[in-house]
């Protein structure tokens, strides 16, 4: 039982934490480079996607799966890549202005195509299987 709890309050304080302090570290770093229009947006968003998932495999790892979960990795599956798309899609032109918006830029189509990828690959076993 006290198990459960120390898991529970390390991971969904812990992790969210961490996420937070990383992307202001980014925040800072990328204020202090004076990039034009730096990617504040974008960078938050691709932290919150990939800290949330970083959330999902810890709590299936470590901790009890649970409708909150599920209802996490549905969103991660058909909602994200439709932002991270939209994200790559605002940031095309901006790639050229620096590292972080091509980082950003890449992390977004990245995410967007595996994402798609997986659900493909998923979808076609799932047909083939009833075969």
């Amino acid at each position: 039982m006290a198990y459960n709890i120390v898991v529970g309050v390390l991971i969904h304080l812990f992790v969210p934490l961490l996420v937070v302090g990383s992307f202001r570290l980014l925040s800072r770093r990328m204020s202090q480079a004076q990039i034009p229009s730096p990617p504040h947006f974008g960078w938050a968003l691709l932290f919150i996607i990939f800290g949330a998932w970083l959330l999902v495999f810890l709590t299936a790892a470590f901790w009890q799966w649970s409708g909150m979960a599920s209802l996490g990795v549905f969103a991660l599956v058909l909602i994200a890549p439709l932002l991270t798309a939209a994200l790559a899609f605002k940031m095309r032109k901006q790639k050229g202005f620096s590292r972080f918006h091509q980082l950003a830029y890449a992390a977004a189509i990245g995410y967007t195509g595996l994402i798609f990828i997986l659900v493909l690959i998923w979808s076609g076993s799932r047909i083939f299987a009833r075969e």
